[in-house]
């Protein structure tokens, strides 16, 4: 019978591998247990945890090195294999498409007039511009304002705290707004930290100006918690997706695309359970 075996294949009975010295074993066990979270990383795990990645990768090494000598060790070739193979079959088959259609909402074009054209927020660079689904939506946001002619334009304000680095997107926004729409009215929340908030503002700033309905830009795949947690808040909404610069979703039809459509959805899906359980959609 073979008994305990490391991340070499060594075990008592029948020896299988060869013999190596223990600091090759948990170097090793670094290498296979950082592959682990590399992979995790690929298929969007830790952006649905919301954990620092370079603290994950260190936190990985470690435990491998620990785990690499003990009964654990060979387990963590099974963990790697299975997680390729997973992240083979989001890259390689046609699995992400059909997880779309639940999360990604764009209603009809009402003739009813709209009040506001309300565009949320995304990330922000440490120089204080806004880029990717960021910047996707401000354009999509300030084109559709201009085809429906719609004189008003709400954004939210993304703040963030890191040392040398600007703290708000708020000169950007504007910078981008008056290089593009200029004619636009902008109206802009402020201290807003995820999408339940941003939905508690623009509802407020609505009742303020007197809005009864409003447009909603996003990512199409947040298109729908958005929409839904601005009606929560007691918002008429008409949903529209932003268009998408850093992937396809008409075609996906390379790999890299399926495997940042299937990142979106797995935070996405993560999220709105969260949402759900708190009755904020």
């Amino acid at each position: 019978m073979i008994g305990r075996r490391n991340v070499l294949l060594q075990g008592r009975g029948a020896e299988v591998g060869v013999r190596a010295p223990l600091w090759m074993v948990r170097l090793c066990g670094a290498a296979l247990c950082f592959g682990v979270a590399i992979l995790c990383d690929l298929l969007g795990v830790w952006g649905v945890l919301g954990v620092s990645r370079w603290a994950v990768h260190l936190l990985a090494m470690v435990c491998g090195a620990l785990l690499g000598t003990g009964a654990f060790g060979s387990m963590l070739w099974l963990v790697n294999g299975l997680l390729a193979s997973a992240l083979m079959v989001v890259m390689y088959t046609p699995l992400v498409r059909p997880l779309l259609a639940r999360l990604v909402r764009a209603d009809v074009v009402s003739t009813s007039p709209v009040d506001a054209v309300v565009v949320l927020s995304g990330g922000l660079t440490e120089d204080g511009r806004i880029g990717g689904q960021a910047l996707d939506r401000l354009l999509s946001g300030m084109s559709l304002a201009k085809q429906r002619a719609v004189g008003e334009l709400a954004l939210s304000v993304v703040e963030q705290h890191m040392p040398g680095a600007a703290g708000s997107s708020e000169a950007d926004q504007r910078a981008l707004v008056q290089l593009v729409a200029p004619e636009l009215t902008l109206r802009l929340v402020f201290e807003v930290h995820s999408t339940r908030e941003e939905a508690l503002a623009f509802a407020a700033l609505a009742r303020t100006r007197g809005w009864q309905r409003v447009t909603v830009v996003t990512s199409p795949m947040h298109t729908h918690r958005a929409c839904k947690a601005i009606e929560m808040a007691g918002l008429a909404v008409e949903c529209r997706p932003a268009a998408p610069r850093d992937y396809s979703l008409e075609r996906l039809d390379r790999g890299e695309d399926r495997r940042l459509v299937f990142q979106d959805v797995l935070y996405e899906t993560a999220a709105e359970l969260l949402y759900r359980a708190r009755g904020w959609m």
